[in-house]
């Protein structure tokens, strides 16, 4: 299946903004792992000492 062919089909363009469609989903992958390393570090207690 060629993603770029389906995007095309489904928006009529292969850009968004000008940029090309791998660029934003790396970014929303990069993103989300921000995201999920944040809720685990700040749940986190801090160690009795």
């Amino acid at each position: 299946m060629n993603w770029m062919n389906l995007w095309n089909t489904l928006f009529g363009t292969q850009e968004i903004c000008g940029l090309d469609p791998g660029f934003w989903v790396a970014l929303g992958v990069v993103t989300a792992i921000v995201i999920i390393e944040n809720l685990v570090f700040w749940g986190m207690k801090p160690k009795n000492r």
